[in-house]
């Protein structure tokens, strides 16, 4: 079960305490809530603590300065009056906590059968991330996707010219992506390097390329691409991907790695990749049953990791 780490601001104290213990307690474990006093108060524990998203109450968002936008953290409003601009905050627990619920999910947009140019991204090794990518094509049962390994160290031998035409713009790409794709388990796949300078050579506009030429019309209608952190030589360029995934062991180590890896982020003020990215908590035993639904419903909003 993933656990959703949330932020309340509230100019009244007390209301804002009983909202986190209520959260808490209705949610099932699924919402860990902590209460702020101010926006100043805060700005500090948000340096060091993960969040995912802030509840304003009483506060209005132009209070947050503009440091806060820069941290890419969505912000809810808590509304006096039945509003579309918010969360209405007289009406029950309950119903705050599903509205909550329903404001994450739409943040991490999380399809059954995803499309697009996505990426499954990890620091971590041995964490699910080729097994969730894999997981995530499965399930398109049109075999419309392409899985494409990116890995710096990847645990087979690469042979590809894949990235030596995309570095020329050449119009036989896809030729040879067709002649070195694979197919595996329901899916298709294509690994095109293993060579770690080979993948730092790669810039922004070689991957943007690459992508356009994928997704015309009659070929891919998804891509995933498994990356890990040394795949790229730039992490800006992790703003080419609609939704990054990054699988999250629960062990308080990858925990620790990840948070770091996300505070990076926010101080290279790569906000927009902060917006794509959702984290996909993935137990040891959803890792050894190797079991393609299983870890699909790891994914926020579709059932509980460690269901059978």
């Amino acid at each position: 079960m993933q656990t959703c780490k949330i932020g309340i601001c509230s100019r009244d104290p007390e209301y804002g305490a009983s909202l986190m213990m209520a959260l808490k307690r209705i949610s099932g474990g699924r919402i860990e809530a902590m209460v702020f006093s101010s926006p100043e108060v805060m700005t500090v524990c948000l340096a060091v603590q993960e969040t995912e998203l802030l509840v304003l109450d009483g506060w209005k968002k132009d209070t947050l300065g503009s440091e806060f936008s820069e941290t890419g953290i969505p912000v809810c409003m808590l509304t006096e009056q039945p509003s579309d601009q918010g969360i209405y905050k007289y009406q029950s627990a309950r119903d705050i906590c599903k509205a909550l619920l329903g404001v994450l999910q739409k943040e991490r947009s999380v399809s059954s059968q995803p499309s697009g140019c996505l990426a499954v991204f990890s620091p971590l090794g041995r964490c699910g991330k080729t097994a969730l990518a894999r997981a995530l094509l499965q399930a398109d049962t049109d075999q419309e996707g392409l899985y494409i390994g990116m890995e710096a160290y990847p645990d087979r031998l690469v042979h590809s010219e894949v990235l030596y035409l995309v570095k020329q713009r050449s119009p036989d790409l896809y030729e040879a992506v067709l002649r070195e794709q694979t197919s595996e388990e329901g899916y298709r796949s294509l690994y095109v390097s293993g060579i770690f300078s080979e993948l730092q050579d790669v810039q922004r506009g070689d991957l943007e390329w690459f992508r356009d030429q994928l997704l015309q019309p009659g070929r891919c209608r998804t891509l995933i691409f498994d990356l890990n952190g040394a795949s790229l030589s730039d992490l800006s360029m992790l703003n080419v991907f609609d939704t990054i995934y990054m699988p999250v062991l629960p062990d308080p180590v990858s925990q620790a790695k990840i948070r770091t890896m996300r505070s990076i982020f926010r101080e290279r003020k790569l906000v927009d990749v902060l917006r794509r990215m959702c984290p996909v908590e993935i137990t040891e035993d959803v890792l050894r049953s190797n079991d393609p639904d299983r870890i699909r419903r790891c994914l926020f909003g579709t059932g509980t990791a460690g269901e059978a």
